[in-house]
């Protein structure tokens, strides 16, 4: 019965990662939209985040990233954080660092399942 929970889990958590990336597609903040100098930013945050998830949580799945991206918001939120307006989308730490969830989400669902820390070194 480990399987189905686990595969409810993947799924749930895809659901989740699309809405973000919608999320911040509204804020043209999303990877595919950031100028090549922001974008350098988010693939710094995707390395910090590999890292993080590979060394302390054992793996880059995509329920992996989106507990981790909950977590982001959730402490960003406590701290007094909102969302900016799209013109300051693109320099928001918080933001630069979901789009980066995004993009290793993104990655990993491209090849299926948990991303190899060593594509990213």
């Amino acid at each position: 019965m480990g399987w189905l929970m686990n595969t409810w889990r993947e799924s749930a958590a895809r659901r989740e990662l699309t809405a973000l990336t919608d999320r911040l597609g509204r804020m043209g903040a999303t990877p595919a939209l950031l100028p090549a100098g922001r974008l350098a930013a988010v693939d710094q945050h995707a390395a910090a985040i590999r890292d993080i998830l590979t060394l302390g949580a054992g793996g880059l799945s995509q329920a992996q990233l989106a507990y981790y991206a909950r977590g982001v918001h959730d402490a960003a939120r406590d701290a007094g954080w909102t969302p900016p307006s799209a013109d300051g989308a693109a320099t928001d730490w918080v933001v630069l660092r979901l789009a980066a969830v995004c993009l290793l989400a993104t990655a990993g669902a491209a090849m299926g399942a948990d991303l190899d820390p060593a594509l990213f070194s």
